[in-house]
């Protein structure tokens, strides 16, 4: 029943903003203040889930795996929700989310780059649509802001980081 809500919202969400563009320029002023409602929002819920629910055990981390593991990913993650925050004060929603599609691109690129990992050639190939997608959105954008794009963008970046930053940082530990 509550899946069944969360595909509610979730198909009401797109349903305004795909077919409502005008409503979805919003007047977001304070995007640094919604970044931390959602810290802590994030923080009490994973506390009620954890202590209260009990609907999920509590994984014990050693100390000084918490600052070699953990802070590098929760902190590459708050780089990446601020950014996302930043950008809805230029950008609209649907554009800020086109661009966050560009993720398993920047995802390959910069695994290439950083872990010289190869991947085969239909994996690249299958980039050219999305890349070339996005491409085409961003020229075409009537509301296009650099600052906004750019601000999006590296937010993609800091997702694709954390990604890679999971795989390697996290072998070892049992998290769904």
């Amino acid at each position: 029943m509550i899946l069944l809500g969360y595909v509610s919202a979730g198909y009401r969400y797109g349903i305004r903003y795909g077919y409502f563009p005008n409503f979805e320029k919003l007047d977001f002023k304070f995007p640094l203040s919604v970044s931390c409602i959602h810290f802590i929002c994030s923080a009490i819920g994973a506390y009620v889930v954890i202590k209260v629910l009990k609907l999920k055990p509590l994984i014990a981390v050693d100390p000084q795996d918490r600052w070699k593991r953990i802070f590098p990913m929760s902190f590459v993650f708050c780089i990446n929700i601020v950014l996302g925050n930043v950008s809805l004060r230029y950008i609209p929603v649907s554009f800020m989310q086109t661009i966050k599609s560009f993720t398993p691109a920047t995802t390959v690129v910069l695994q290439w780059l950083v872990w010289r990992k190869y991947f085969d050639w239909r994996i690249w190939a299958s980039l050219i649509p999305i890349v070339g997608g996005i491409l085409l959105t961003s020229i075409t954008e009537l509301s296009f802001n650099m600052f906004g794009f750019c601000a999006a963008l590296f937010g993609c970046l800091a997702t694709s980081t954390k990604t890679i930053l999971a795989e390697a940082l996290l072998h070892g530990y049992k998290f769904d």
